[in-house]
């Protein structure tokens, strides 16, 4: 369908994709490489149900343009609600049911990423056994892009603050030197052999670096 053809559409199946499109793409931002045309168009369509139902309970009381602000917001609340507390609850309950140990993420990488816990101490172990570590809860809050860059590819970019050599040498940095520049290392996800996440809360999780890049390869 063209652009033309879509701007012909009555103006309430217009709200209901363009609204249902947008709480799509929250819900399901970095876990929907895998998704089929099938599950797009369901998703928008529920969705876009939520805003045009929002829309039929205010269109008479406020003026088109609120019914439009209103009943697209309604849409991405439930869209918001649903991956931050919604998909956890119901994978929670298929646990519980013991219907499935699926976490419904699209690897394991992609588990740890949207773990809501904070990260206090990561290591990232290259295919040449050369550890880099970042110590994050010691780094400052200032430093550019953050103390940790992430992608669902499994690329990794931290500030070191020591990398341990193959054979155990140990070296010590400072990720600002005494010109103020901030040092950044990039560390590709075919490069990468295990990298390992320590919490705040002191528990450490860990994936390899092929699952990591599971995603990039579909």
């Amino acid at each position: 369908m063209s652009v033309e053809e879509l701007l012909k559409l009555p103006f309430e199946i217009q709200l209901v994709l363009a609204a249902g499109y947008l709480a799509y793409r929250l819900a399901t931002v970095g876990l929907d490489k895998k998704h089929r045309a099938a599950d797009t168009i369901f998703q928008v369509f529920v969705y876009g149900t939520v805003a045009f139902a929002a829309y039929a309970a205010v269109s008479e009381k406020v003026s088109l343009s609120w019914a439009i602000v209103i009943s697209t917001t309604a849409a991405l609340m439930i869209a918001a609600l649903w991956r931050a507390v919604g998909l956890r609850i119901f994978v929670c309950i298929l646990r519980a049911l013991k219907i499935t140990r699926e976490n419904f993420a699209p690897s394991t990488w992609d588990s740890i990423l949207d773990a809501r816990r904070d990260w206090g101490f990561v290591s990232v172990v290259a295919v040449d056994n050369v550890a880099y570590d970042s110590n994050i809860e010691r780094l400052k809050n200032k430093l550019p892009l953050g103390p940790l860059e992430l992608d669902r590819d499994g690329n990794v970019a931290l500030y070191v603050t020591r990398i341990v050599e193959a054979n155990g040498d140990e070296q010590y940095f400072q990720p600002i030197d005494e010109f103020g520049r901030a040092h950044l290392t990039y560390i590709p996800a075919n490069q990468i052999k295990t990298v390992t996440v320590s919490f705040v809360d002191g528990s450490t999780t860990s994936v390899s670096g092929v699952q990591a890049a599971e995603t990039a390869d579909g």
